[in-house]
């Protein structure tokens, strides 16, 4: 597994994301989310990332990681409006992750951003989280992550980039680059459907001597494949998948004309 620089961490390039696929309760489904976290612990994965607004996730995440916590670092999300709502829904957080101490605090899609950010920098302050960041979902919000990461006040953010989604190439990624902000992806996989609702089955022949065997694989490989990305965090709520996943993270740089093949494999069977 590669690991690499997202704001004072070293994480895995391959992280977990839980978005729906951890928010469960009953146990014979915890269960199967504890075999996810054995496999992110063999597989040498260390970063899990949840929300407070993810249903039952971070309580999962909490339960599912008991005696395990010192093997991850946590990352959640507040979203929501005013300050005594935020204080209270991050409060929660660290209930239901069952810790005193968060490594990543993030602001979800910008959602009041300028109340909630002071209330972050005094719990930096306070040494209870240990990075602040920021998501954005769509292009339209760019301009305001940019003007933020030039204000030193964020750590890290997190945004969508996969073989279709390109913007942020334009700014955002170069400007973490020179400023030394840490990327996080999310949706490399456009939430699976560039596996599962392509048109054709893509041919991975010209991948498999790089040693990608799936299509999933190729996808995460193009992400990580660009530098300037630090981790991404695809979801599942399958344990073999774990496995699969952790192969891009290990493989290396794609040459870039077999990264140019995945993106017009891909767009050709959309």
């Amino acid at each position: 597994m590669e690991y690499r620089e997202l704001g004072s961490l070293g994480v895995s390039v391959i992280g977990l994301g839980t978005l729906r696929a951890f928010d469960v309760t009953e146990e014979s489904e915890l269960e199967t989310r504890r075999q996810i976290i054995e496999n992110c612990i063999s597989e040498k994965i260390n970063f899990i990332d949840s929300a407070a607004m993810y249903g039952a996730s971070e309580k999962a995440v909490g339960v599912t990681t008991e005696g395990k916590r010192d093997q991850f670092y946590l990352a959640t999300k507040v979203r929501i409006e005013g300050k005594e709502a935020g204080e209270q829904q991050i409060a929660q957080s660290f209930e239901n992750f069952d810790t005193d101490y968060i490594d990543l605090l993030q602001i979800h899609n910008l959602i009041d951003y300028e109340t909630h950010l002071p209330t972050l920098e005094r719990l930096k302050d306070e040494g209870k989280i240990g990075m602040i960041g920021v998501t954005a979902m769509v292009p339209d919000a760019y301009p305001t992550i940019m003007d933020l990461m030039r204000s030193g006040r964020i750590d890290t953010v997190q945004i969508p980039y996969n073989v279709v989604q390109r913007e942020v190439e334009e700014g955002v990624l170069p400007l973490a680059e020179a400023l030394g902000i840490g990327i996080m992806v999310m949706e490399p996989l456009k939430k699976g459907r560039y596996v599962k609702e392509l048109k054709g089955e893509p041919d991975l022949s010209p991948l498999k001597e790089f040693g990608i065997q799936t299509w999933a694989q190729a996808l995460l490989s193009w992400v990580v494949s660009d530098s300037r990305v630090s981790i991404t965090i695809p979801a599942t709520s399958r344990p073999e998948r774990i496995t699969e996943n952790a192969l891009s993270g290990s493989l290396g740089a794609l040459p870039q004309e077999l990264r140019d093949y995945v993106r017009e494999e891909t767009v050709r069977l959309l």
